[in-house]
Parts: C-alpha cells; sequence; structure tokens
C-alpha cells in the first residue's frame, strides 16, 4: 500500500480550506458532513459557501492566507489554481506538522480523501492510490448498489445492544460467536424485525463454555479469487492461522487480521494442537505441494475435533 489508510476522529479536528470556489465547497460539504471544525480563507468565495458563512457552519477569513493560519489546525485543503500558492501552503504546512491536501496535485499532498460510501455509522472508503479514477469511480457506484442503505440502522442497533451481550455472556469467544449467528440471519441486513430477532436468539443462547474445537482446512487455489466465499468466512472467524510456506501472501491476508499467524512446523502444529483443546478455531492453508493436513486431521479427530474442508471454486 502507498497510502495507510485511517479514519480520523473529526471531533477532535480544525481544518483550514486555503481557496472559497466551487472545488473547495465540495470539500467543505464533505467535511461538514462530520464534526469537525472548518476554516476558510479566501478574500473570495463562491455562492455555495457564503451561505455555509450566512448559516454559521463555518468560520471565515476574509483575507489572503498566511502562514499563522495553520496554527492549531491538523488539516488543511488547498484549492487554488495559483501554483506557487499551493507550493508555499505545503511547504508550510510540512513545517508545522499538519497534513496537507493540495487538490488535483498529488505530489503536493500529504493524504488524499477516497471515494466514500456512508451507511453511518458504517462508513466505506476506497482509493486507487491515483492510479485510475475511473476504476474507482466504477466499483464505488457498483458497490453502493450492493451494500444495502438499512446497514447503518443495523450497525447502530448492534451497538445498542452491546452492553445487554455483554452482560449475557461472560467471555468474548461467545459473545463474537452471537453476534457473527445474528449477522448472517436472513433479512438481518435490511433491518427487518431487529429487537424481535435479537430477543429471540439472546434468549436461546447460553453462556456456556464451548469446548467443540474446530479444525478448518482450506486447500488454498492458485489465486485468490477461486477461493469459496464459504472458505473465505471461515478464514475470517478462525482464532489462529497455520499456512505452508508456499501460500500466497494475499490469501493469508484475507484470513482474520487480529489472528495470529505463522508457518506450519512441527513446534506450530503442537501449539495449534494445543488452541484446539482449548475449544478454539484453527485454520490451515493447505498447499498441495506441503501439506501437512493428513496428520493434523488424525490428530484432531482424536480430540473429537469437527473438521471441515473447504475446496477451490472450479476453474
Amino acid at each position: 500500500m502507498n497510502y495507510f489508510p485511517i479514519f480520523l476522529d473529526a471531533k477532535k479536528i480544525n481544518v483550514l480550506v486555503v481557496g472559497g470556489g466551487e472545488i473547495a465547497s465540495a470539500k467543505i460539504a464533505l467535511l461538514l458532513k462530520s464534526p469537525a471544525k472548518v476554516t476558510v480563507v479566501s478574500p473570495k468565495v463562491s455562492a455555495n459557501v457564503q451561505a455555509l458563512i450566512d448559516g454559521n457552519k463555518i468560520c471565515y477569513i476574509n483575507d489572503v492566507y498566511e502562514k499563522s493560519q495553520l496554527a492549531d489546525k491538523q488539516l488543511v485543503f488547498v484549492a487554488t489554481e495559483n501554483r506557487s500558492l499551493n507550493e508555499q501552503v505545503n511547504k508550510d504546512a510540512t513545517e508545522q506538522g499538519v497534513l496537507a491536501n493540495v487538490v488535483d496535485n498529488a505530489d503536493l499532498c500529504h493524504f488524499i480523501t477516497p471515494a466514500i460510501i456512508d451507511r453511518s455509522p458504517m462508513v466505506f472508503a476506497m482509493i486507487s492510490s491515483g492510479q485510475s479514477p475511473v476504476l474507482l469511480r466504477y466499483w464505488r457506484e457498483k458497490l453502493e448498489t450492493l451494500i444495502p442503505q438499512s446497514l447503518g440502522k443495523l450497525a447502530s442497533f448492534a451497538g445498542q445492544k452491546r452492553q445487554v451481550v455483554k452482560d449475557h455472556f461472560t467471555n468474548f469467544s461467545n459473545r463474537r460467536l452471537f453476534w457473527e449467528s445474528f449477522f448472517t440471519k436472513t433479512g438481518i441486513e435490511q433491518g427487518e424485525d431487529l429487537e424481535v430477532a435479537f430477543n429471540t436468539q439472546l434468549a436461546n443462547s447460553k453462556d456456556v463454555a464451548s469446548n467443540q474445537a474446530e479444525l478448518l482446512i482450506i486447500d488454498t487455489p492458485r489465486h485468490p479469487d477461486l477461493l469459496t466465499l464459504g472458505a473465505v468466512r471461515n478464514m475470517q472467524k478462525a482464532d489462529n492461522i497455520l499456512h505452508d510456506a508456499e501460500v500466497d501472501s494475499v490469501i493469508i491476508d484475507l484470513c482474520r487480521r487480529d489472528a495470529p499467524k505463522a508457518v506450519t512446523s512441527e513446534d506450530n502444529i503442537a501449539q495449534a494442537m494445543s488452541l484446539l483443546k482449548q475449544g478454539k478455531r484453527v485454520c490451515y492453508l493447505n498447499s498441495v505441494k506441503t501439506s501437512q493436513s493428513h496428520a493434523f486431521i488424525a490428530q484432531a479427530k482424536q480430540m473429537n475435533c469437527h473438521v471441515f474442508f473447504f475446496t477451490s471454486a472450479p476453474t
């Protein structure tokens, strides 16, 4: 990744926007979807920006840019057609530790703004690292049709119920299993009968320690696109990941991000077996060339462990 993805707490951000035209207006409108404090400096502003000033939505400095205006700011957006001014703001921001975005000039940007799909509090952000804006727009439009508008409602509902679930289950594993089951119920993503579905599942869920371990054997394909949806879902649920050395790093990256990962070895297999004895989920990414799954499976079955196999999609 050439750009590190990050979400900033907008309640703690003061932003300076240099320029008051239509391009600046678009950036300001995006910023105002968050609680960020926005200050605009420009001797002239567009009608849209003036309306925001009149409505006390933004702070306004009716003057030319000066370096002192960067004081107490964390971000600065530069939306002018003055090349020398843009370069000066970038230089000043660098010296003062302020992150700068000069519109339509990646060389002068410390960060870039992504394409956004807003299902607040769920927010999806994508970039093409400046390489293909048309492709980026295509995928944003495609995902807009795939991600339900009601997803934000579901996320808000889950946030309201987090403490209820935490109080019901004494351990993290059971809480995670509860939410995994809830989010995959038919109709849940469309926000249908959330309260009823939640209460029914909670009433039927017991807070008991689960000692039923799961070993997930994934036959890794030559290309990540050949992984089945079921395989990817289970890779993202595993507590621990073992993988043969030949497995593509892109496939390994599709696994649950916070799960420990290790190359298959006798020591690592022994560690995985110890986790299975604790009732954990272990995922083994199996390479045909160096598969050790037979020994793995034999040991797991001796422990009365559930073993699941996932093969690649047909080519």
